[in-house]
């Protein structure tokens, strides 16, 4: 159920035009249809008084330099920045702007964000030796033999453990 809202006069006087005639009630904005624009919606910013003298001066001339500008502002007693000045330039088109997004930061992030494949350093052997199987019957049991070399290692590294455990295990 819906409820329409309408203001309440706070006094009599409010309720009565100049001639005596009833003046009929507002309707007050229903909460629920506002937008979340109008919700959010600030006021305008005042632009700031620095910037817009270092734009009116760039404009005059557009080679004056930070500090020609800063010790005039200073004398009308406004603070300027350098990033102010810098805006004023690329806002003016005197100095090239770089899209935001291409600086030092971005580009080391891409450099950064996922390394195609892990390097080693300079005279390391791989991880894993690339195998050299080109399909000729001495490669293949060049490969077979450096497996059975591999289980030996791997087998006499097992019966080192094996024999540690039962040593440690019969104390």
């Amino acid at each position: 159920m819906f409820i329409e809202i309408y203001t309440d006069t706070i006094s009599l006087r409010n309720l009565y035009s100049a001639d005596n005639s009833p003046q009929p009630f507002r309707k007050l904005a229903d909460p629920r249809t506002e937008t979340m624009a109008a919700k959010k919606a600030k006021p305008a910013k005042k632009p700031n008084p620095g910037f817009q003298f270092i734009i009116a001066t760039l404009k005059k001339n557009p080679k004056a330099t930070y500090k020609d500008i800063s010790a005039a502002a200073a004398k009308k007693k406004m603070k300027v920045f350098p990033i102010m000045f810098g805006r004023a330039q690329a806002m003016l088109g005197i100095v090239k702007q770089a899209p935001r997004g291409a600086g030092k930061a971005s580009k080391a992030k891409v450099r950064n964000a996922a390394p195609a494949v892990a390097k080693r350093g300079p005279g390391r052997p791989r991880k894993n030796p690339a195998p050299s199987m080109d399909g000729s019957l001495d490669s293949i049991v060049a490969a077979v033999k450096s497996s059975e070399q591999a289980k030996a290692r791997y087998r006499g590294a097992l019966e080192k453990i094996q024999a540690i455990l039962a040593d440690a295990l019969a104390d």
